[in-house]
C-alpha cells in the first residue's frame, strides 16, 4: 500500500462540470457568442481556468470577427466575467463521485496520507475540497498558485512529498487526463487513470486504467474480506437481509458470514470464495415476455447462461433477465444481489425457484444475503429442508 495518494480534483474527486460549464457560458453570453454543450467542455477542462476560457472563446468566435482569441486582453475580460460568476456558484451542481468521500475516509484510517494537486484556481481548490470532504485532514491541498507553473510540471508533486516527508517510490497519483500522468510520470511518482472524469478511456490509453469507484478502491486498499463469523450483521441494511437471520435463527441453520467489500466482478466473487471455503454461486432473475412468470436461478458461477438451454429443460417459452424495478419489488434485493435466500421474502411467493442439479447435489452452498457486501455459507441440505422448506425448487 502507497503512504502518499495525491488525486486530481476535477474529473476525478469531484464532477465539477456543469457549473465550470454555466461560468464559461456565462462570460461568453455577455459578449453576444455562441455558448457550447457540456459535452464540448468535457474535452476542454484540466488545463486551468484560463486555458478553459481561452479555448471557449476560440470555439465561439466567428470567421472575421475582427477579434483575436489569443489576445490577452480579451481572455483577461473574460475570464474576470467567467471568476465573478464561478465563484458564486461554484458549488450548485458540483459532488463527489459517489463513494469517494467513504474511500478517502478509508484511505485516511488506515493511515495513508492523502493531498490534492489541481490546476483549479486556489481558492476554489481549498473552497471545494474543506466543504465536500470535511472530515478528510490532507496533507496539501494544491491549486493554481500565482507563480507556480501548472500541471504537468512536477512542481506540483515535489511540493506535495515535500510536505509528507514521503518518497517518490512510495506516492502515487490519481487522475482523469494525460496531464495528470504526465505530472505523475515527471515527478518520479506511479499512476492510476479513472475513465468517470473528463477523459476517454481511448485519451487515456497507455496508462493502468480504473473504470470505477470501487474498482479504485481495490486498487489502492485490496479487496476487502473480513474473517469469517458465525453471527449476524450489528445492523441490518435492507428488511430482506433481516429477514435471512431470523429464519436462520428460527430454523436453527448454522451458518459462516463474511463482510466484503461489493462483490461486483467474477475475481471479487474469487477473494470472498477463498476466504468462505466454497465458490460462490450466481443467481439470475428472469422472467418471460409478458413479465407474468419470474425464475430465481441458481447456477455455477462460471457458467454461461444459455436461454435455449435452460427453457427448454423446463419447457417454457423464452425468457430473458428482468427489470431491476421487478427484483426489488419480488425479491427485496437490488442489482448485484440477487440470491435464493429471497425465497422467504412474501413477494417472492410467486416466483419459481430452479437449481442446477450439481449445486443441490454439493454438500455446502454460498451466496449473497441480500445484500453486496456480506456473503453467507450454510449447508445446502439446511438450505433446502429447512429454509426453503414449503417451497418447490425444480432442478434442472
Amino acid at each position: 500500500m502507497k503512504k502518499l495518494i495525491l488525486f486530481d480534483l476535477d474529473g476525478t474527486l469531484l464532477d465539477t462540470l456543469e457549473d465550470l460549464a454555466e461560468a464559461v457560458n456565462h462570460a461568453l453570453a455577455l459578449r453576444g457568442l455562441p455558448l457550447h454543450s457540456l459535452e464540448e467542455y468535457r474535452s476542454m477542462v484540466g488545463h486551468g481556468v484560463r486555458n478553459l476560457v481561452k479555448q471557449a472563446l476560440e470555439a465561439s468566435l466567428p470567421p472575421h470577427s475582427g477579434l483575436d482569441p489569443e489576445s490577452d486582453a480579451l481572455i483577461d475580460d473574460a475570464l474576470a466575467d467567467f471568476k465573478e460568476y464561478y465563484q458564486a456558484h461554484i458549488d450548485v451542481h458540483t459532488h463527489p463521485y459517489p463513494g469517494m468521500p467513504e474511500l478517502l475516509a478509508d484511505l485516511q484510517a488506515r493511515g495513508v496520507q492523502l493531498a490534492v494537486a489541481s490546476n483549479k484556481f486556489q481558492e476554489g481548490t481549498e473552497y471545494l475540497v474543506q466543504k465536500l470532504f470535511p472530515e478528510i485532514s490532507f496533507v496539501a491541498i494544491l491549486g493554481n498558485r500565482p507563480g507556480w507553473p501548472l500541471k504537468p510540471d512536477p512542481g506540483i508533486v515535489q511540493e506535495v512529498l515535500r510536505c509528507s516527508g514521503v518518497a517518490p517510490a512510495d506516492a502515487l497519483m490519481v487522475g482523469d487526463s494525460p496531464t495528470d500522468m504526465r505530472t505523475a510520470a515527471n515527478g518520479g511518482i506511479e499512476a492510476l487513470a479513472v475513465t468517470w472524469g473528463y477523459r476517454t478511456a481511448e485519451e487515456l490509453a497507455g496508462n493502468h486504467l480504473v473504470t470505477s469507484v470501487p474498482a479504485l478502491r481495490i486498487e489502492l486498499l485490496g479487496f476487502y474480506v473480513s474473517q469469517p463469523m458465525s453471527t449476524a450483521p450489528s445492523a441490518f441494511e435492507t428488511p430482506l437481509q433481516q429477514l435471512v437471520y431470523e429464519k436462520f435463527t428460527s430454523a436453527n441453520i448454522p451458518f459462516t458470514r463474511v463482510d466484503t467489500d461489493p462483490g461486483i466482478t467474477m475475481e471479487d466473487c474469487a477473494h470472498i470464495s477463498a476466504r468462505i471455503g466454497v465458490d460462490i454461486v450466481k443467481t439470475i432473475f428472469l422472467c418471460n415476455r409478458q413479465q407474468t412468470d419470474f425464475y430465481l436461478y441458481v447456477t455455477s458461477h462460471d457458467k454461461p447462461f444459455v436461454t435455449r438451454e435452460f427453457c427448454g429443460a423446463l419447457g417454457i417459452p423464452r425468457v430473458s433477465f428482468a427489470s431491476a424495478e421487478k427484483l426489488w419489488e419480488l425479491t427485496g434485493v437490488r442489482v448485484g444481489a440477487t440470491t435464493i435466500l429471497s425465497g422467504v421474502w412474501p413477494a417472492c411467493a410467486g416466483v419459481h425457484l430452479v437449481m442446477d442439479a450439481s449445486i443441490a447435489a454439493f454438500d455446502w452452498f454460498a451466496c449473497t444475503d441480500g445484500t453486496p457486501t456480506c456473503f453467507v455459507k450454510l449447508r445446502t441440505r439446511d438450505l433446502l429442508e429447512k429454509y426453503l422448506a414449503g417451497r418447490e425448487i425444480v432442478q434442472i
